[in-house]
């Protein structure tokens, strides 16, 4: 006992070898009634490499592994990477992926650590897992210690055991799968400034959720998903933040797993779908189950570097099609179009579309704190109707909806336009034509962007792209292009815009997701 008033309920003092890695520890202990706060002291050393001749070894295998240029840094210790998650009697109730090698964590109704939700302690089995994102040592000490206070009680058996329940008697509800219908008729339309991919401290972040949506709306956003990873307590904040702001704030969470991130975005409630349960070989188990709420799911900057640097931030799912997904992360982070691993994402959905794929591409900031000054975040401008069904759920459907068909244009700042006419017919971003008899004119405009220090826009250039390559250039400094070609092989047409940025050589700094067409 640690105070008169204080129970052990689990304790382990344990040591595991760097051949534990990409494994979970479950721990399971009983939770008597009355508990009203649970507290969990956990901690584990050695939290890096301490050999500088082996640091430097894996910083620079994996880097080779992962294709990625080797930073100048100076030698920086390589963590070994492990986080907590905690379920109760009902299911989820939090996790928080955190970086510190010592950790205090609180669970109660009114004031649980950032990372785990506010209700009450049900009586019950719980457990607290352990997860190795990374361990880059020969062995890791863990020390884990929960415990509650006691509250006062006449009745000498404290610890109610488990199978005193009666969970035969116990009434299982049935779920019912609902699935939005969405009209295809021609709407007037604009475009929506959002943001899919966005981090508070209730995970590694640095922001409330009322804070991140008063900047978004600074910023001109009018959309933000709330996606902290594998936690879904920030979401329990949304419907304050929306009020304050009247910016649209949709529940998110992002599947941080150690074979690859996955965003899902646009959950009906509050709804925690579970990445511990899916292993390396059936992440089309987890993509039903996230379909099942209402949900969309798109991969996460695919080519990062991966474990132990950055853990389980490079895909490595196998996948045999890419018709699971609705969408890819092809820009993460600020001024995304200068990195190398994005480039290579641009790349890998080029090839998907050259290859007969219908896949949306994203921007996502992966925004996790304000801390830099003018970042150029590329902002995903999702194309809506001007007017939506009176139903409730109208504008979640409507939203998901142009994301699943590719009615997305991606920015530093102002969306790129195109379309495509064809005889009388006009199509545009994410649509499909049939007819390929006829010639084509394809256009491609923008507003005038706001003037920005970093972005030389004498130096814009547009460029209209297809699957057999480029179709046209613009002229420098100008932000609209025609052309008319023939239809003869082409399978999809897109939109793009280069400038210099920092006074560097030119990068991608807009483009559109395509136009596409069937083929004979």
């Amino acid at each position: 006992m640690r105070e008169e008033d204080e129970q052990i309920l689990f304790e382990i003092q344990s040591t595991i070898s760097k051949k534990s890695t990409q494994s979970h520890l479950k721990h399971t202990f009983f939770v008597p009634e009355n508990t009203e706060q649970i507290y969990v002291d956990f901690s584990f050393d050695p939290p890096h490499q301490m050999d500088s001749i082996k640091n430097t070894r894996i910083i620079e295998e994996a880097f080779n592994y992962y294709e990625s240029d080797l930073p100048t840094m100076d030698n920086e210790p390589v963590r070994n990477m492990l986080t907590l998650s905690i379920d109760d009697d009902d299911g989820f109730r939090g996790a928080r992926h955190y970086h510190s090698p010592s950790q205090h964590v609180i669970v109660s109704e009114n004031n649980s650590t950032p990372g785990y939700l506010n209700k009450k302690n049900p009586t019950g089995l719980w457990s607290v897992t352990v997860s190795i994102h990374a361990l880059v040592t020969e062995h890791c000490h863990i020390n884990l210690c929960i415990y509650r206070k006691m509250q006062p009680s006449n009745d000498n058996n404290v610890l109610n055991l488990p199978w005193q329940s009666k969970p035969l008697t116990q009434y299982v509800t049935e779920n019912k799968l609902m699935i939005s219908s969405h009209s295809s008729e021609k709407k007037s339309m604009y475009w929506l400034p959002s943001e899919l991919h966005t981090h508070t401290f209730h995970s590694d972040g640095k922001q409330s959720v009322l804070e991140m949506a008063t900047v978004a709306k600074d910023m001109g956003l009018t959309t933000i998903v709330i996606s902290d990873h594998n936690t879904i307590s920030p979401l329990q904040d949304i419907e304050k933040a929306k009020e304050a702001t009247g910016i649209q704030i949709l529940y998110g969470l992002e599947w941080t797993t150690f074979y690859g991130h996955m965003l899902t975005i646009g959950y009906k409630t509050p709804t925690y779908t579970d990445w511990r349960v899916i292993g390396p070989l059936n992440i089309e188990a987890g993509i039903s189950e996230i379909r099942k709420h209402g949900a969309l799911a798109g991969i996460a900057h695919p080519f990062r570097i991966g474990n132990p640097i950055g853990t389980g931030c490079h895909w490595e799912f196998p996948i045999e099609t890419m018709n699971s997904f609705d969408f890819i992360e092809v820009w993460n982070s600020v001024r995304p179009g200068s990195k190398a691993y994005n480039k290579r994402a641009f790349q890998f959905w080029t090839d998907l579309l050259n290859k007969g794929y219908k896949l949306t591409a994203t921007a996502g900031r992966d925004w996790h704190h304000n801390e830099q000054i003018n970042p150029l975040p590329a902002i995903s401008y999702v194309r809506m109707p001007k007017t939506l069904a009176e139903e409730k759920d109208a504008f979640r459907s409507s939203f998901l909806s142009s994301i699943r068909s590719g009615k997305v244009s991606l920015s530093y700042g102002k969306p790129l336009e195109l379309t495509i006419q064809q005889g009388e017919d006009v199509y545009t971003i994410g649509e499909v034509i049939d007819n390929k008899t006829e010639r084509l004119c394809a256009q491609v405009h923008s507003e005038q962007w706001a003037s920005n220090e970093r972005i030389n826009k004498g130096s814009f250039r547009l460029l209209l792209f297809s699957n057999k390559g480029e179709l046209a250039h613009g002229s420098p400094g100008n932000l609209s292009l025609m052309n008319e070609c023939e239809t003869e092989g082409i399978r999809w047409i897109r939109a793009e815009l280069y400038a210099s940025v920092d006074e560097e050589e030119i990068e991608l700094i807009a483009f559109t997701n395509p136009v596409y067409f069937l083929e004979a």
